[in-house]
């Protein structure tokens, strides 16, 4: 018997590390709200491709990350990645596809490999906040912790437009 999938939302990021502790402050929040049972949080931290064995249980991955693509710091930035966008890049496009995390280990590689072993979900969403600055300490900036709430909300209505589509 197959089990029933459900919806992750993971929050990528080091919380110790000022703005990049975007992620997991936003998945902190989310814990706080009476989500519906087949939605799981997980502050996913630093894990990189270790995460990717674990997608195959899902039916739609949101992702949520500190971005630099310079802008305005505490800009949310939405994008959604279909399964069949995702492919290794050529070597001139490979810094233009869907790259702005600021980890060691990208978004797009985590994307990448779980194409490559099978369990890619068909839709990925990617929820990312503009930093202003990367360095040693627990806070946010004024602008990225003013972002966290907005991202929550971001995510309560991008759940309850994928349960009306469905």
């Amino acid at each position: 018997m197959e089990r029933a999938k459900k919806i992750l939302i993971a929050g990528l990021g080091n919380k110790y590390m000022g703005d990049d502790g975007f992620g997991p402050r936003v998945i902190e929040a989310l814990m706080a709200r009476n989500l519906p049972e087949d939605v799981e949080t997980r502050d996913a931290g630093l894990c990189g491709v270790t995460l990717a064995p674990d997608l195959d249980d899902y039916e739609l991955v949101i992702f949520v990350d500190a971005v630099e693509k310079r802008g305005k710091p505490g800009t949310i930035y939405r994008s959604e990645i279909k399964a069949e966008q995702v492919e290794e890049p050529k070597p001139e496009e490979a810094m233009s596809s869907f790259t702005f995390s600021v980890h060691e280990t990208r978004l797009e590689e985590l994307l990448l490999f779980a194409k490559a072993i099978g369990t890619l979900p068909p839709a990925t969403i990617v929820i990312g906040c503009e930093i202003l600055e990367v360095k040693l300490g627990e806070s946010l900036s004024q602008e990225v912790d003013a972002a966290v709430l907005r991202a929550v909300e971001l995510i309560l209505d991008e759940l309850q437009r994928y349960r009306e589509r469905k």
